[in-house]
């Protein structure tokens, strides 16, 4: 039997919330599951990130003052006085982290939290790609987590939302094995002495070559 590819496609929604001493490492994003029910092997993940968001409302901390620049100013000096009140100002802090199947946890940027009346918005995709999207493999994770700076953790009402979107494309493979149309369910009884509840596959059995000490030890059983 053969199939002709076919691509399926859903968005998944993020959302998730700081607040008062969260300092947790959250995932905010992870792959979909894919059915046990379907043909794995034959099934290719895809993530695309669209979206993603961040909405500031800090309340523990001093307000932070505008810098006040003179109509003729360099943009060295209007970058400058930008970078200060970002960084050198009371501040709160979260860091975002990266994680594949092979590479634990990496930090991958960080964004200072500043108290802004009433709160702001901050467009996070910039920090993760120059594309319109960033692309996702089906064992990437990503994390955030409120970090000190020096000015605590977020107090009080302080909170930190991030939301988004991430379109997801599942590809089905052409392929001409059989699928699974039934399964018989076993029960064992397992109790002190030692037994076998699986039985060895003897086609498997008989792809050993007859020299071979595992083919020999599977043949004897």
């Amino acid at each position: 039997m053969t199939e002709l590819q076919q691509t399926y496609s859903r968005t998944q929604q993020i959302l998730t919330a700081f607040a008062q001493g969260d300092d947790a490492l959250r995932i905010i994003y992870s792959p979909s599951a894919i059915s046990p029910y379907d043909r794995v092997q034959t099934l290719r993940f895809y993530g695309f990130i669209t979206s993603l968001r961040m909405k500031v409302d800090i309340n523990g901390i001093n307000e932070s003052t505008l810098p006040n620049l003179d109509a003729d100013a360099s943009r060295t000096e209007r970058l400058t006085a930008l970078r200060d009140m970002e960084w050198k100002s009371p501040r709160k802090q979260i860091s975002f982290f990266l994680k594949t199947s092979n590479i634990g946890w990496q930090p991958i940027f960080d964004v200072s939290l500043l108290n802004r009346l009433p709160y702001y918005t901050v467009n996070l995709l910039p920090y993760l790609t120059d594309n319109i999207s960033f692309d996702t493999s089906n064992d990437c994770l990503i994390g955030a987590r409120i970090t000190n700076a020096g000015y605590g953790l977020l107090e009080g009402s302080d909170r930190v939302t991030i939301y988004g979107s991430v379109r997801e494309e599942i590809t089905t493979l052409p392929t001409d094995s059989k699928e699974i149309s039934f399964a018989t369910p076993y029960t064992f009884a397992i109790d002190s002495t030692s037994k076998i509840i699986i039985p060895a596959n003897h086609h498997s059995c008989q792809s050993q070559s007859p020299t071979s000490n595992t083919g020999k030890h599977l043949l004897n059983n």
